[in-house]
């Protein structure tokens, strides 16, 4: 027997409190032995979120390559606007036909593409947190990633064509993401500065400041943009790194202000003082440790040049989110700088945004990525 549980949106669906409490609803009335999920990514957050606070087992069928989430352990929720990842549990089950993924939309496919090209910046903001900040990395997680990733990035067309052994090969490396976020219990694998980015962009959307994007399309502008900071950043490694001063509060912004964020900033700020001072005993880290870190972030920006040039197959200028574009993804100047400024507000992970703050350059790097380039 097999109770269904339908939205009524062809489109627009919210992974958030209300859609959660119809699948949880469901779950509860019918009392079954599992659920099954057939969609793409909003609803499988939703699934996997309402099933494990039910404790229900639930089997994913994707339909469209579009989203890294499938067999992930965190479920990305959107609570009052807010980006929000919580803990959920993994599907027992991934099914996916791909001929029913070949004939997804074609944006779709490149949306899927774009997130998983945003692990690139991902692994760097990781191995540079290990760095400077001591927390845990691991390396054979972080090439279950690296290595479908690589193989996507050489063969952008072939993806965005429909091609069946294409879209199995991203489709393999969307769900190796996912399985690398089970593995440590959280999104670090596959989520760093560039996610920030898109939560920001999120947040300004749900308070009507911008249109909606898909998820995979902002992470993909926001890879590109996010590149060019982390080379940046990498000056900073060579001569050593001073102590980071405390962070602003949302109050001393009215930008941040005006997005009745606050709460919610201070949260993650004082998050971030907590773990700067429990760096204290270990500061400033030792130039050879800073010497090797800058090494391996070397060797992580040596697929850069495969990853932009499977990002301008999408269509996304290699500078990011280009303020004088005619057309296409489009911030204006201020809200790219803001993004620049702010978006590592959003979540407490240490990431190259709070690098360049730290050492008093994220003024300067902002400036730079908002300059139109000709």
């Amino acid at each position: 027997r097999v109770t269904r549980c339908r939205f009524p949106q062809r489109s627009g669906l919210v992974a958030d409190r209300a859609a959660t409490e119809q699948v949880r609803a469901a779950l509860r009335a019918g009392a079954p032995d599992g659920a099954v999920v057939a969609g793409s990514g909003t609803l499988n957050d939703i699934t996997r979120y309402a099933t494990h606070l039910e404790s229900v087992d639930y089997v994913s069928v994707p339909t469209a390559a579009s989203m890294d989430g499938y067999a992930s352990s965190v479920a990305a929720m959107q609570f009052d606007g807010l980006k929000v990842t919580f803990p959920a549990h993994a599907p027992i089950g991934i099914f996916a036909d791909l001929r029913v993924l070949a004939a997804a939309p074609a944006e779709m496919t490149s949306w899927g593409l774009g997130d998983l090209l945003g692990k690139v910046t991902a692994r760097f903001d990781w191995v540079l947190s290990e760095a400077v900040t001591g927390e845990a990395y691991c390396p054979a997680v972080a090439d279950r990633v690296a290595g479908p990733l690589e193989r996507c990035a050489q063969e952008p067309d072939r993806l965005l064509a429909a091609d069946e052994d294409g879209i199995s090969t991203l489709i393999a490396g969307l769900v190796e993401s996912g399985i690398a976020m089970a593995m440590v219990g959280s999104s670090r694998p596959a989520s760093g500065a560039e996610h920030h980015f898109s939560h920001f962009w999120d947040l300004l959307a749900y308070r009507g400041l911008r249109p909606h994007a898909p998820h995979g399309l902002q992470v993909a502008h926001a890879t590109a943009a996010v590149m060019r900071l982390q080379r940046a950043a990498l000056a900073d490694l060579d001569g050593g790194l001073r102590r980071p001063p405390g962070q602003r509060s949302a109050d001393e912004d009215p930008w941040l202000g005006d997005l009745a964020v606050g709460a919610q900033v201070d949260a993650v700020r004082r998050e971030k003082a907590e773990r700067w001072e429990a760096c204290a005993a270990r500061w400033p880290p030792p130039a050879p440790a800073l010497a090797d870190a800058r090494r391996h972030l070397e060797s992580v920006t040596d697929a850069f040049p495969r990853v932009s040039a499977a990002l301008r197959a999408l269509g996304v200028p290699a500078t990011g989110p280009d303020p004088a574009a005619p057309a296409g993804f489009h911030l204006d100047p201020p809200t790219l700088r803001a993004t620049v400024r702010f978006a590592n507000r959003m979540r407490s992970r240490f990431t190259v945004l709070d690098l360049l703050d730290s050492q008093g350059r994220i003024d300067r790097v902002a400036d730079d990525l908002t300059t139109p380039r000709r």
